[in-house]
């Protein structure tokens, strides 16, 4: 009695496990892409006086434009974060699931079950031929 209530236990432990793993991936619409490019995004200045130390102060803020293509199509963008921070899943050649909507690119990051929501800021289809020989 004692051995199926344990077994049982695992059986369910293991279930849920496998469950809460590959939900976020179906259920939810994320798609496999690959990171293509990663670029350090610094905002132009505004202020056209003659003295640059009369500009305004300008808001400390890390932007990056992460660049992934998905099938045939290549989308950029725009991580936004208040501390220099950049997680490790944006590097070329690196898979990430991800989910479109309309002006917004949401990642799934895998620490932490976190999503990432960026804006996008370029789209661009390849040609069919590229697309076919790299995909």
């Amino acid at each position: 009695m004692k051995r199926g209530l344990t077994f049982a236990g695992i059986l369910l432990l293991s279930c849920l496990i496998y469950a809460r793993t590959n939900t976020k991936a179906t259920q939810s619409g994320f798609e496999m892409a690959t990171v293509v490019s990663v670029h350090r995004y610094v905002s132009p200045s505004n202020y056209v006086g003659d003295n640059p130390s009369d500009a305004p102060l300008q808001a400390e803020s890390y932007n990056y434009d992460i660049g992934v293509r998905l099938n045939c199509d290549t989308y950029v963008g725009r991580y936004e974060s208040a501390i220099d921070y950049l997680p490790a899943v944006f590097a070329p050649n690196h898979t990430v699931d991800v989910r479109l909507d309309k002006h917004l690119i949401y990642v799934s990051l895998p620490q932490g079950d976190r999503i990432v929501k960026m804006g996008i800021v370029y789209h661009k289809h390849l040609k069919v031929n590229a697309c076919r020989v790299s995909g």
